[in-house]
């Protein structure tokens, strides 16, 4: 029973605090849409003029006009009296205003004598109609009715003047285009409005979603603190989730690098103590500690790349920046990178030159080259390719005919640690380090680390660096 009554009490909160709910919201711009509509029909209606309208005659004013011809006919032959005299009857005269329009205008006549706005010339138009309900600006008119007396053919209209035309009349006396392009124009209108105050939020949360999931930890929904609905909640706990999520992240690296960074000391006294053993250790076993001292290398070596890409990660990193050329700290790391791939007897081709000046961190960027084409060399089957070009900015590119990446794990592969699921022993896979550090130095410099697949087999990185702007 509390649960049923717990959600009564929910289904019914939107009556509470209506303005908190997006329902209520779309409900009052949509009857928003309608009234405007009106009103714009309201305003335009009266300043409709000599506008004429009409409409078939039925039911029990048609039986009472034809009626009221019969009487007219009867009493002219009856009475010998003329259609002046009968019309001018008070029985008549007082009740309404009946107009006998003639094919003669000079012979028309009327019970009354008709206001000054009263046009009924603009009856003349509907003599060989059917009887109609005529709408004019300032009367009505029902009729015609033949009326067959021996002064002639006269044609009956009853006159209804309207000394305040209704609305709906006004209405009708629009032109249709007219009555569509007000709809048109005033539910258009209203409709941007709303769609505005809607989509505004979703695209500003669609924004953030985009930024956050390429890595801007600090990307936030731009949401109006005062919004109420759904919108506004979900764009509060989207941001607060994200807040969540970079102080997690931003705690991971932190703790990563504080742990590397503790595990330096232990490590250095690790190799002291090795050392020291070395010497007073018999011939025999020096294979031991020898093993001991090349694995404590690695740690170190290990550690060094987890504490670079933290502080490259956390922006950090101080940068030793000098103009250097490009070409030369290219030229250094193919030189390691050429015997390395000798002694794997792999070929690697160098496509074009460079011959710029780059203010950059020299050992940064020359460490980066030097673990992606380290990378191209383990995975090449044969040749690896080195592609330098220089425009507006430099250009590098280098592939191997390797077997590739998995689609899904190339934007992976610069994230620390990743290695594919075939190459996760440290022999084959190595640290999954180099990529990373690689991509973060260049992004240190305002450049940028892209990965790709060639259609023909291998893994394609490439590398753009932006060139100083004198």
């Amino acid at each position: 029973m509390s649960l049923s009554k717990a959600s009564n009490k929910a289904n019914l909160k939107w009556l509470i605090h209506p303005k908190k709910f997006l329902f209520f919201k779309i409900f009052v711009w949509f009857w928003l849409t309608v009234i405007g509509t009106i009103a714009s029909l309201v305003f335009l209606s009266n300043i409709a003029t000599n506008q004429v309208s009409n409409e078939k005659l039925r039911g029990p004013m048609q039986k009472n006009l034809e009626y009221t011809a019969k009487s007219i006919e009867r009493s002219v032959t009856r009475h010998k009296k003329s259609v002046r005299d009968i019309l001018s009857h008070p029985r008549l005269a007082k009740r309404k205003l009946l107009y006998l329009n003639s094919d003669q205008p000079e012979l028309s006549l009327s019970s009354q004598v008709p206001p000054n706005e009263v046009d009924l010339s603009l009856l003349n138009f509907t003599k060989s109609m059917e009887p109609q309900v005529i709408f004019t600006e300032h009367y009505q008119a029902f009729g015609p009715i033949k009326v067959n007396v021996p002064e002639g053919l006269f044609y009956l209209y009853e006159i209804n003047v309207n000394h305040q035309t209704p609305f709906f009349i006004r209405l009708k006396l629009m032109p249709i285009w007219l009555k569509i392009l007000i709809a048109l124009l005033a539910s258009l209108a209203l409709s941007f409005v709303f769609s505005r105050s809607l989509i505004a939020p979703i695209n500003s949360l669609k924004q953030a979603a985009i930024a956050l999931a390429n890595g801007d930890l600090s990307a936030r929904a731009k949401i109006d603190p005062q919004r109420e609905d759904e919108l506004g909640v979900l764009g509060r706990d989207f941001n607060s989730m994200a807040i969540q999520l970079e102080r997690l992240l931003s705690a991971q690296k932190r703790l990563l690098a504080d742990i590397s960074h503790e595990l330096r000391s232990p490590l250095t006294r690790l190799k002291m103590a090795t050392g020291l053993a070395q010497m007073q250790t018999p011939e025999e076993n020096q294979t031991y500690l020898l093993r001991i001292e090349k694995e404590a290398n690695q740690l170190d070596k290990m550690i060094a790349d987890v504490l670079q890409v933290s502080r490259l990660e956390a922006k950090s990193q101080a940068l030793s920046l000098h103009k250097q050329s490009i070409e030369v700290i290219v030229e250094h790391v193919l030189n390691d990178a050429q015997f390395e791939a000798n002694q794997s007897a792999k070929q690697l081709i160098v496509n074009g030159q460079l011959n710029a000046e780059l203010n950059c961190d020299e050992a940064l960027i020359a460490s980066a080259l030097e673990n992606v084409l380290r990378n191209a060399i383990k995975y090449a089957e044969h040749t690896i390719h080195l592609t330098l070009q220089q425009s507006d900015a430099i250009y590098i590119e280098i592939s191997d005919d390797g077997p590739g990446v998995a689609p899904e794990n190339l934007t992976k592969l610069c994230e620390p640690f990743f290695r594919q699921s075939d190459a996760r022993d440290r022999t084959s896979g190595g640290t999954g380090l180099g990529l990373a550090i690689a991509k973060n130095a260049i992004i240190a410099h305002n450049g940028s680390l892209t990965l790709h697949n060639h259609q023909q087999g291998g893994l394609c990185v490439q590398i753009v660096l932006p060139l100083d702007k004198h």
